[in-house]
């Protein structure tokens, strides 16, 4: 970890892949529900309730993550993210126990474990807003959201051959995986670069400090602390409401998809996940891919000049678009082959959206990301309980996955379509705030000022002469 700041890999991207890693046990816990009930019933609660569990680790999930965004902003990133950690995994293991107790204390535990897990998001955008530099955002924050593709596979991999040796045995391993990077992150995470000693010895937390918009943790914990966790002035703000709206369009779909999966394939093409656990590995393995391409190519485009703005919406249609198509491919395949690939392309280019608005978040607020991500993941989480009974009223009345995709799908570009037309890229917070007739100040002017070097002329309006530039250099 000695090498350059400025290049090879260093203490941001051990965090980075921390988060990764935390992100991938998160996911994987929350799919493990869908696989086990894909394949056997608990004793006494009956299938027709399948909905309804999967529904009730939403309703925790719900009422933590504006919580999440407070945790954060009082006590950093790391003392957040342990807690949640630990909070999910000591209800997820007792999902056996729960379950034998009855019906009622199974949803319990399900909401306690959505409690826990909904502080991971507001977590990860605080770590961030703080350990990412400017130019490496999109990538480095997509590495971290990728988690929860690469979560699902290695679920949908490892879980079957678990649960040949029974139910408990799937909590239990994935509770001591869980357990084992807490003590790794205990020893060996931090909260910000500035508070990281073996970072600040080698350099890498002054150049990550002179190359992200955010100030010092210590300044933000102290101004933002007590700020309102439904903040008025982001409130205001369409562009917030446009990431709120995009937000919950690739959510309905996203969830839907993660908690269904396995019964789309085991009831509509018998698939045997035991037998066949690539079937669902596949398609989340190709979410991954698409989600760190968007993330690469999104860093590309703006350091040759693209505005970020265009790049945010750009893969938000491109995705919306492509994730209503391919899921339609995938309901009207006659073999789980077909359906397996259509579904693949479909999380390619739908997990591609998260490229949009969700690096977008970090955008419009490099200090309150987390404040930002409570909100918005409270309200896309809605489409996480309601859409879980939708679906399994659809297909009681119907039988048609196509029915169960498109509701998803124009959703999703509904969402879209709002988010391209209300989405921004200028900055919400602190000092980088500015009234509305300075945002709007025209390229001749920019021009006479000497203002030189940002990714193009349009994105000079939303950046101070103190700002790095999109490649990392300070001007």
């Amino acid at each position: 970890m000695g090498v350059s700041p400025q290049r090879g890999l260093g203490w941001r991207h051990a965090t980075v892949g921390f988060m990764f890693l935390v992100i991938n046990i998160c996911y994987a816990d929350r799919t493990n529900i869908g696989i086990v009930l894909a394949n056997r019933d608990f004793e006494g609660i009956p299938h027709e309730d399948k909905g309804s569990i999967l529904s009730a680790f939403f309703i925790g999930y719900f009422f933590s993550q504006v919580p999440g965004g407070m945790i954060n902003r009082r006590w950093g990133p790391k003392p957040a993210i342990l807690l949640a950690a630990a909070t999910w995994t000591a209800f997820d293991v007792s999902t056996p126990w729960l379950a034998d107790a009855g019906f009622l204390p199974l949803i319990l535990g399900r909401i306690g474990m959505g409690l826990g897990e909904g502080l991971v998001f507001p977590t990860q955008h605080m770590v961030a807003n703080f350990w990412i530099p400017t130019h490496e955002k999109a990538f480095l924050i997509s590495v971290m959201t990728s988690g929860q593709e690469f979560g699902s596979v290695l679920a949908t991999v490892i879980t079957p051959q678990l649960l040949k040796m029974g139910v408990t045995y799937v909590f239990c391993a994935w509770a001591a995986i869980a357990v084992l990077w807490m003590l790794a992150f205990s020893v060996l995470g931090a909260s910000a670069p500035e508070r990281h000693a073996r970072c600040v010895r080698s350099g890498e937390a002054d150049w990550i400090a002179q190359n992200r918009e955010a100030p010092s943790l210590d300044v933000v914990m102290q101004e933002r602390s007590t700020e309102s966790p439904f903040p008025r002035r982001l409130l205001k703000e369409p562009c917030v409401w446009a990431i709120f709206a995009g937000h919950v369009g690739i959510n309905y779909a996203w969830y839907v998809v993660l908690s269904w999966m396995p019964t789309f394939f085991s009831e509509q093409h018998g698939v045997d996940f035991v037998e066949s656990p690539a079937i669902l590995a596949v398609p989340y393995l190709a979410g991954f891919i698409g989600l760190l391409v968007a993330g690469r190519l999104s860093d590309i485009l703006i350091s040759r000049g693209a505005r970020v703005r265009h790049v945010r919406k750009g893969v938000q249609i491109l995705g919306a678009v492509s994730l209503t198509f391919f899921l339609q491919l995938a309901a009207y395949s006659e073999s789980a082959g077909w359906a397996g690939f259509w579904m693949s392309l479909a999380l390619f280019f739908g997990r591609m959206q998260s490229a949009g608005f969700w690096v977008n978040m970090v955008d419009v607020c490099p200090e309150s990301a987390t404040t930002v991500m409570g909100m918005s993941n409270s309200i896309a989480t809605i489409p996480g309980i309601i859409g879980q009974p939708i679906t399994q009223a659809i297909l009681r009345k119907t039988g048609s996955w196509s029915i169960v995709f498109g509701v998803g799908g124009v959703v999703t570009l509904v969402a879209a379509a709002i988010f391209a037309r209300y989405g921004d890229d200028v900055s919400l917070d602190g000092q980088m705030q500015m009234p509305r007739h300075v945002k709007q100040i025209d390229d001749s002017l920019v021009n006479e000022i000497g203002v030189s070097g940002f990714g193009s002329d349009d994105e000079a309006t939303e950046r101070s002469p103190d700002s790095p530039s999109p490649d990392g250099r300070q001007l």
